[in-house]
């Protein structure tokens, strides 16, 4: 009979772990005004957040460009695209009181059953990532669009 190798352990996710995590992968994180962990660019802010009951992790970005409402068919189209061809961050319009149109992706993984250090750190490392790649990829496909 061959040895058990023993499963690495599991952890529940909470907001010193992720900020160990983004320390461990040597990227800058704050914190907002309402105490939130983020990273924040010139051109987005990403924040880790947990759910209420603590059984969803979420990395939820805000892109800080506005639109207007008559950009709004073409960037539906552009969304859908993406949202069909990437799994994450899925990304969707939000219309502020004043009009503009936002955009902001989100990411989410259950985590009420706890989960691996590495498996963590794993999406954080992707979902960033990502979250970034879908700035400069739209940047691209709008530049597209109105040349």
């Amino acid at each position: 009979m061959e040895p058990v190798t023993p499963s690495p352990a599991v952890v529940q996710p909470d907001r010193e772990l992720v900020e160990e995590i983004l320390d461990e992968l040597d990227i800058e994180h704050t914190t907002d005004a309402e105490g939130d962990l983020a990273i924040s660019t010139a051109h987005l802010t990403i924040f880790f957040l947990f759910g209420k009951e603590g059984d969803l992790f979420t990395v939820r970005t805000f892109y800080d460009r506005p639109y207007s409402v008559d950009d709004k068919p073409m960037l539906l189209t552009a969304l859908n695209e993406w949202n069909a061809d990437t799994m994450w961050p899925k990304v969707y319009t939000f219309t502020q009181d004043n009009g503009a149109l936002r955009l902001v992706g989100d990411s989410q993984l259950y985590i009420g059953a706890g989960v691996t250090r590495e498996h963590l750190s794993t999406v954080i490392a992707h979902w960033v990532r990502f979250s970034i790649k879908f700035y400069r990829w739209l940047t691209d496909r709008i530049a597209f669009e109105t040349d």
